[in-house]
């Protein structure tokens, strides 16, 4: 819908004819607007233990996962950035926390989040993520951020040194907010919807009948949970021997045993009970099954237990979540990099400077035994692959330079190779981590037949003394190939 402010169209905010009409009918959050509709998600996950339960799950998958910032090249420029955006992103105050509140927006369909810039040694850094209510945001029609209609927003004015008047500027209903001043997560949105579907909306009807099942329940209880006490007494008896009565039975509720007199009798009423007990359960059960489909798009790895399942249908459970985590990583990963990382590039390099790009590593380790596998066969056919890539693949720091390494080395692994003169020995030492020697660079002969361990002495040997003659090194590797044999 198109909002008025005087005479001029300013932008798009979303009305009750655009909110889910599913929940506008049930909870009347319609003249709330979405500010009505965000508090009831607010409540949902408030009193819905599952539905927050399994919405910390998918979230808390993408915070566990390891993060780093990636330089757009391997120049020196491009590098010197990437060091920098990672610097200020470790001087965002409590950026976990931040993450989480984005991640928000899986649930509700927007998160907002203001960012406080601060100067600090002659370079602008974002101080802290403010998280702000979505329901007092709406969208104009270039799908810039601006403030809803029906509220006020005092955004907090910094000076160059980073620190906060006491003062605000009001920003009027309508008003375009400031440039790179918000970070926003739209989750699901379609057709020009800027506040998004979350998964609240969809586990709405769900949440609705676990509520008003358990009020039925709570009622079944106690009714039927505890036996009614039902007092006799003769005719006749005195209005003190019927309070007397009324006196025992409250005792009874946490009494194990009472004394009445003969004239007085006490029996047990149990009430019929009609229809299965277990129903409400089901129905709870069942609510919360269909949750963890929306949510995590599986059952077995949020149920307790109550069924049993096959180990393979729950690692199959089990990867249909990992695909949701990849792709909320994906999605927050564009947030961070096309808002906060370009901000920062922006103010303290300029526009022309391509960005790094901050990462999430969503690899499960399980994965690796299976990608290791892969890789060497891929390495057996003869495709080349850099040394880079199993470093950062298989998460192993790679050894500087100058850095003492430990490397795989067995004594047969280039007996073949040497005998047959298919590598020199100093191609052999380097496969090994070793330097290379002087008279390394000549293949064996063939006829020299050299033994395992004479093989391994030249690979291994290393001489004291050269004085850098070809002439010379060629027949001291003579002398000791005749000593060898």
């Amino acid at each position: 819908m198109t909002g008025r402010l005087g005479d001029s169209v300013w932008g798009y905010y979303l009305d009750p004819a655009e909110l889910p009409s599913h929940i506008v009918r049930s909870e009347g959050c319609g003249g709330g607007g979405a500010a009505g509709l965000f508090r009831l998600y607010d409540e949902m996950e408030e009193k819905d233990g599952h539905l927050f339960a399994v919405l910390q799950t998918r979230k808390n998958g993408v915070l566990s996962c390891a993060r780093k910032v990636v330089a757009a090249s391997s120049s020196q420029r491009d590098l010197e950035v990437a060091r920098f955006v990672e610097h200020g992103l470790q001087r965002v105050r409590g950026f976990d926390q931040s993450l989480l509140c984005i991640l928000d927006a899986v649930g509700k369909g927007l998160s907002v989040q203001e960012i406080l810039w601060e100067v600090r040694d002659g370079r602008i850094l974002a101080r802290e993520l403010k998280s702000r209510a979505p329901g007092r945001f709406a969208f104009g029609p270039d799908g810039s951020l601006r403030f809803s209609p029906d509220n006020w927003l005092t955004l907090a004015v910094r000076n160059a040194a980073g620190d906060a008047s006491q003062s605000g500027a009001p920003i009027a209903p309508g008003q375009a907010l400031p440039e790179r001043k918000f970070i926003r997560f739209t989750f699901g949105g379609l057709y020009e919807n800027g506040h998004g579907r979350g998964l609240c909306a969809r586990a709405y009807w769900y949440y609705w009948f676990k509520k008003n099942n358990l009020k039925f329940w709570v009622v079944f209880n106690e009714k039927f949970g505890a036996p009614t006490i039902v007092g006799k007494y003769r005719p006749g008896a005195t209005d003190e021997d019927r309070q007397r009565l009324l006196e025992v039975i409250e005792s009874l509720q946490n009494d194990t045993g009472v004394t009445v007199p003969e004239a007085i009798t006490l029996e047990l009423l149990e009430a019929k009970r009609s229809g299965n007990v277990s129903t409400y359960r089901e129905l709870a059960d069942w609510c919360n099954d269909e949750i963890s489909k929306i949510v995590l798009g599986a059952t077995l790895t949020s149920g307790e237990g109550r069924r049993s399942g096959s180990l393979a249908l729950g690692q199959v459970h089990e990867r249909v979540r990992g695909e949701y985590i990849e792709s909320d990583a994906r999605a927050l990963e564009d947030v961070i990099n096309t808002q906060l990382v370009r901000w920062l590039v922006d103010f303290n390099f300029g526009t022309d400077i391509e960005a790094p790009r901050w990462t999430i590593d969503t690899t499960l380790d399980e994965a690796f035994e299976r990608d290791i596998g892969i890789d060497r066969q891929m390495l057996a056919a003869g495709v080349a692959l850099p040394k880079r890539y199993f470093y950062e693949k298989y998460k192993r720091p790679a050894p500087l330079a100058h850095e003492p390494a430990l490397c795989f080395d067995d004594q047969n692994l280039f007996q073949y190779h040497l005998q047959f003169g298919i590598v020199t020995v100093n191609e052999a030492r380097a496969r090994l981590g070793m330097g290379p020697v002087a008279w390394g660079d000549q293949p064996v002969r063939p006829s020299e037949n050299p033994t395992k361990e004479a093989a391994v002495a030249r690979v291994e040997k290393t001489p004291t003394k050269s004085t850098g003659d070809p002439l010379e090194q060629e027949q001291e590797s003579e002398k000791e190939s005749d000593n060898e044999k």
